[in-house]
């Protein structure tokens, strides 16, 4: 169902009236207390390729990255780090001419321990408040996910999800910014889906990113992002990071 759906939404994009497609190089960190809680937690470079597409129908975003390409970089206590590989694609199918959409989400985490993927289904909308512009959504949340260290697995209906998007443009010291902030959350998580991945029955991820443009589509981006018992982070923490970024 998630791939036909998918498939079916990107067909859509055939004659995008705005498309953008960026590589973003860069490198992400933890605090000392997120990694004493988290021992999947570690310091880590990453590449990101993106694409984006707005047309009348909608919006598509999605992007593949790759964290600890070519697993350069140990995980703590000198283990042996890991590449891990992240999907995200987010389709908003415009509900005829009202400001609400449907929406479709996956997103796909999986290294050789441990593998997630998150299907969201439902509906968002999109507001404008002068230059602040706001998309915020609700649905069900379809999840599969193992662990190989314990064999255990999950593939079912989860709870739901939320997710708000904020993005406003800033300018100072000559150079021209964007300022956003995306929450995303899961509750009613299955009991199931707790055991295998240690999660509690709510968590979220909060990402607050400034992007800065140098010109000729090169810019950076610096982020800060807060878990609650999400991804690589169970037991909650926060990262930190700067990326090099090219548009084309």
């Amino acid at each position: 169902m998630k791939l036909k759906l998918l498939a079916a939404a990107a067909a859509l994009v055939a004659t995008p009236a705005l498309s953008a497609t960026s590589l973003d190089i860069g490198y992400k960190a933890y605090t000392s207390d997120t990694k004493d809680d988290n021992r999947g937690a570690y310091d880590q470079p990453f590449l990101k390729l993106s694409h984006f597409n707005k047309a009348d129908w909608g919006t598509l975003f999605a992007y593949v990255k790759l964290e600890n390409p070519g697993e350069v970089k140990d995980a703590q206590h000198g283990a042996d780090g890991k590449l891990t590989v992240k999907s995200l694609a987010i389709v908003d199918k415009q509900i005829g001419k009202s400001s609400y959409n449907w929406w479709m989400q996956n997103f796909l985490a999986s290294n050789r321990t441990v593998m997630e993927d998150n299907f969201y289904l439902g509906f968002t909308t999109n507001r404008t408040y002068g230059q602040l512009f706001i998309n915020a959504g609700l649905g069900v949340n379809y999840s599969a996910a193992s662990f190989t260290p314990t064999n255990a697995s999950f593939d079912g209906l989860t709870g739901g999800a939320a997710v708000i998007n904020a993005r406003y443009p800033l300018q100072f010291f000559g150079l021209k910014h964007s300022l956003s902030v995306n929450y995303e959350g899961q509750f009613g998580r299955d009991d199931e889906h707790q055991d295998v991945l240690g999660y509690d029955s709510y968590g979220h991820q909060i990402i607050t990113t400034l992007k800065t443009s140098l010109g000729d589509g090169v810019y950076t981006k610096l982020h800060l992002t807060q878990f609650d018992s999400w991804g690589a982070t169970p037991n909650d923490g926060i990262e930190y990071g700067l990326a090099v970024g090219f548009r084309f």
